[in-house]
C-alpha cells in the first residue's frame, strides 16, 4: 500500500462511530523481577518493587478493543456485560474517562467481572489467573443486549463483535436479524470470533478469527470439495479452512490471522491474498493485545473505506506494533504507518 493511501485511510478513521459488542475484561498486571527459587517449592520467587508503575490495571477483551479504537480517534458505544461489583465500576469508569459512550454497558449481579491476572518477571509471563463465568447469560440480561445492540444501529458507521466466549455473544443477544439489518443498512458488521460461535456470523462483512481458532471452526470441511489452486505459501490445512468458513458464512472476507507470518485474505471468487507480517525493527514483547489491535484496525478501516486488502494491511501493521511490547497498548496512528513504512 502507498504511503498516501495508508495516511488518507488513517486520518478518515478519526470520528467513526463504532458499535463494539462482547465481553469485557479488567486485566491487572503486576511486573517484578526473579533472583531465587522459592526454598518451599520449585518455583521462582517475583519480588514486586514498591513503585506505581509495578501494578496496572488495564481494560482486557473488549475493553482493550474499546481503548484502541478511542486512540485512533473513533467515536465507541460499548454493548457488554459486567458484573455488580468492584472491577466492573473500576472498568466502566476506565473506559468512560477513555471517551466512551457506556450507556449500554449492563451490570449483572449474578455473575463477576472476567478479571485476568498477570505476573511478569522481567518481560516474561509466568502466571496468569482469570476469575470469570462463561455460564450463558440470563435471558433478560441477553434481550436487553439485543434490544442496545438494534438501537446503535442507527448510528453506527460499523459494528464490531469481540468475542471472548464469556457469554455476551449468543443467539439470544445476536440473531442473523440484526446482521441482516446491518448488511440493508450498508453497514459493515465485523467479528473476531470464538470457533463455538461462528456460525453467528454468517453475512458478516468481515469474521476474523486466528489460524488455531479457523482450522477448529472449520473442522472436516477443509478436507472436502473439489481441489482449489495452491497458494504461494500458505499451509494446505489453512487455505482450506478459509475458503470453507468464506463460503460457510458468506461472508464479504474472512482474515486468517497467523502471528508473525501476517494475515491471510480470503474473498468471493475464491479469491487468496497473503499480506506478509509488516517488518520492523525493536524489541519483541509477549503477543498481547495482537488479535485485538487486528480487529479493531480493520472494522475501522473498512469503515473509512478501505478494501478487504487494505484492512488486513493496515490490521498487519497494527498488530506488528502492539507485539513489541509487553502488556497491551494501544497503537497511534503514527505508529502503524511507520510501520508500513510511510510518512506522516
Amino acid at each position: 500500500m502507498r504511503g498516501d493511501r495508508a495516511r488518507e485511510l488513517l486520518q478518515k478513521t478519526a470520528g467513526r462511530r463504532v458499535l463494539l459488542v462482547g465481553d469485557l475484561m479488567m486485566d491487572e498486571w503486576v511486573f517484578g523481577n526473579v533472583s531465587r527459587i522459592s526454598p518451599e517449592a520449585p518455583i521462582p520467587v517475583v519480588t514486586m518493587p514498591l513503585t506505581p508503575d509495578a501494578r496496572a490495571d488495564k481494560p482486557g477483551g473488549a475493553g482493550n478493543v474499546a481503548a484502541i479504537l478511542l486512540a485512533l480517534g473513533a467515536s465507541v458505544r460499548v454493548v457488554g456485560v459486567t458484573g455488580d461489583d468492584d472491577f466492573g465500576r473500576r472498568l466502566r469508569a476506565d473506559l468512560e474517562a477513555r471517551g466512551a459512550d457506556v450507556s449500554r454497558l449492563l451490570a449483572d449481579p449474578s455473575r463477576p467481572t472476567t478479571h485476568k491476572l498477570r505476573i511478569l518477571a522481567g518481560r516474561q509471563q509466568l502466571l496468569r489467573i482469570d476469575t470469570e463465568s462463561d455460564e450463558p447469560l440470563a435471558s433478560d440480561i441477553s434481550g436487553r443486549l439485543q434490544d442496545a445492540i438494534r438501537a446503535g444501529l442507527d448510528q453506527a458507521d460499523v459494528v464490531l463483535v469481540s468475542d471472548y466466549a464469556k457469554g455476551v455473544v449468543s443467539e439470544a443477544s445476536l440473531p442473523a436479524s440484526l446482521i441482516a439489518a446491518a448488511r440493508a443498512a450498508e453497514i459493515p458488521f465485523c467479528a473476531d470470533p470464538k470457533p463455538a460461535n461462528i456460525d453467528l456470523f454468517r453475512g458478516a462483512a468481515l469474521v476474523s478469527p486466528n489460524e488455531s481458532e479457523a482450522l477448529q471452526a472449520a473442522g472436516p470441511a477443509t478436507n472436502a470439495g473439489a481441489p482449489h489452486p495452491p497458494t504461494r505459501s500458505l499451509p494446505p490445512a489453512v487455505a482450506a479452512a478459509g475458503r470453507a468458513l468464506r463460503e460457510r458464512l458468506d461472508a464479504d472476507a474472512v482474515f486468517i490471522t497467523r502471528g508473525d507470518r501476517g494475515i491471510a485474505v480470503f474473498g468471493p471468487d475464491d479469491h487468496v491474498a497473503e499480506v506478509p507480517a509488516a517488518t520492523g525493527s525493536g524489541d519483541v514483547g509477549d503477543g498481547t493485545g495482537c488479535g485485538d489491535a487486528v480487529s479493531a484496525t480493520s472494522a475501522l478501516a473498512l469503515a473509512a473505506g478501505a478494501s478487504a486488502i487494505e484492512a488486513a494491511q493496515i490490521a498487519n501493521a497494527a498488530g506488528g506494533v502492539v507485539s513489541r511490547f509487553v502488556g497491551v497498548h494501544s497503537p497511534s496512528a503514527q505508529e502503524i504507518l511507520d510501520r508500513l513504512g510511510g510518512a506522516w
